[in-house]
């Protein structure tokens, strides 16, 4: 079976609405039968994709995040935050982009911030008057910075592929995550000005303070999070047993407003969850590794590599690459099968695997909110009553305004490696 046919038949099963998982493994084991390769190979191919500790971090930062908001500590988180920057004119939405920030250190997930805090801000914005078209834009683009700032669990499955440290991914994306929520709030600002829409909240130091307290221990997370993975006291996946350990503490026994069928309902959601994703997970492996056998990987660095060997040049065509590929496909997905084979040709030109990674990250964050998957509109969109053409027509801008981000950190890579470089050398 030639590898023309291999996509012809992954393509023919994602238009008979095949999941993509699935049509991963089923194209990869018909290639691999009429190619009279040994099963028993891509059995243990199968089991070493799952059997990787790094892994484990996944479904419990993904617990912290229910925890979190099933005991009510989102609300917490929400409340400083219209404290915060609530007095500033489109009020709410600056809420939105700093709830986004400071929830994106408890679960690294962009569709979690999203379905969990995300409606929270949403509702606030849309009983406001903000309009729910422009409610759910600035929800779904904020929610891209969640997976940027650490922790970051498509950075957990980057680093995994890319065979790079975590620690360094992590606080590489400190910077571009930050500068992303600050562009998103210069414009929401413009927006808000213009469209007149509300300030619910005056500055009042004061109340700043004491909404502070109120959320001090849950802001704590993050700063345990970095902070253990930074001393070395805790590997990346223990930093997020830690979390959990951290979040049921202040659920159970600090504010004791989360109960043992609250954290069954959580973990219920965190299986649910998880399950597709590393079900993709053994699909891309699978999917992979014919496009390993078939030299792809090679043929691409050859192609690119006559077009320019300059590192911009060369990271500026990968990124048209992945974001035409997040348009269509989930992130994880893409990271897992196109990142081994542009590894080579990253590092043949020399380009940090760190800042490339960040790249990707915020890449893909781009394609979420995205047609024609978009899965942040799709879940966004099930929050109001206005259809997807509607709410298409106000997060165009976001999606350029991102592009800009993107842009920036591809041009500077010091905005990616200045802080892993001052912490790890």
């Amino acid at each position: 079976m030639s590898l023309a046919a291999f996509l012809l038949l992954f393509v023919v099963l994602i238009v008979v609405n095949m999941p993509l998982s699935v049509a991963m493994i089923v194209s990869t084991l018909v290639y691999i039968i009429l190619n009279g390769m040994d099963l028993t190979f891509i059995a243990m191919r199968m089991y070493s994709s799952l059997a990787n500790f790094i892994l484990l971090a996944i479904p419990f930062f993904l617990l912290t995040s229910e925890v979190m908001t099933r005991a009510g500590l989102s609300k917490r988180l929400f409340g400083f935050a219209q404290s915060l920057v609530g007095f500033i004119p489109g009020g709410l939405g600056h809420v939105n982009v700093v709830n986004s920030v400071i929830f994106s250190g408890m679960s690294g997930s962009a569709v979690a911030d999203a379905g969990g805090i995300g409606r929270l801000s949403y509702q606030a914005m849309a009983d406001e008057g903000y309009g729910d078209g422009f409610s759910m834009s600035v929800t779904a683009a904020s929610a891209g910075i969640g997976p940027i700032i650490p922790p970051s669990l498509p950075m957990v499955v980057y680093a995994m592929v890319a065979n790079e440290s975590v620690g360094r991914l992590f606080f590489g994306g400190i910077i571009p995550g930050l500068m992303l929520a600050v562009v998103l709030m210069i414009y929401i600002f413009i927006v808000s000005k213009k469209r007149h829409y509300p300030v619910n909240t005056s500055f009042d130091l004061r109340r700043i303070g004491k909404d502070f307290v109120g959320a001090f221990f849950p802001l704590l997370t993050p700063v345990i999070l970095l902070g253990g993975i930074y001393f070395g006291v805790v590997t990346i996946t223990e930093a997020a047993v830690l979390a959990v350990l951290y979040a049921c503490l202040l659920g159970f026994v600090v504010y004791r407003t989360l109960s043992l069928l609250d954290f069954y309902r959580s973990l219920k959601s965190v299986i649910t969850i998880c399950g597709p994703i590393l079900l993709l997970i053994i699909g891309a492996t699978m999917f992979g590794f014919v496009l390993t056998i078939e030299n792809v990987s090679q043929t691409i660095t050859t192609a690119v590599a006559a077009v320019s060997q300059n590192p911009i040049i060369v990271l500026i065509l990968i990124n048209v690459v992945f974001l035409i590929l997040g348009t269509m496909s989930d992130p994880l997905v893409n990271i897992m099968l196109f990142v081994p084979l542009f590894i080579p040709l990253v590092r043949t030109v020399g380009i940090s695997t760190v800042h490339f990674g960040v790249v990707v990250v915020l890449n893909s964050m781009i394609g979420l909110i995205t047609p024609p998957v978009g899965a942040l509109l799709v879940t966004v969109s099930g929050f109001g009553k206005i259809g997807l053409g509607k709410l298409m027509h106000e997060v165009w801008p976001f999606i350029v305004v991102e592009l800009v981000v993107l842009a920036i950190i591809i041009l500077f890579p010091g905005s990616v490696l200045l802080i892993p470089n001052i912490l790890f050398g």
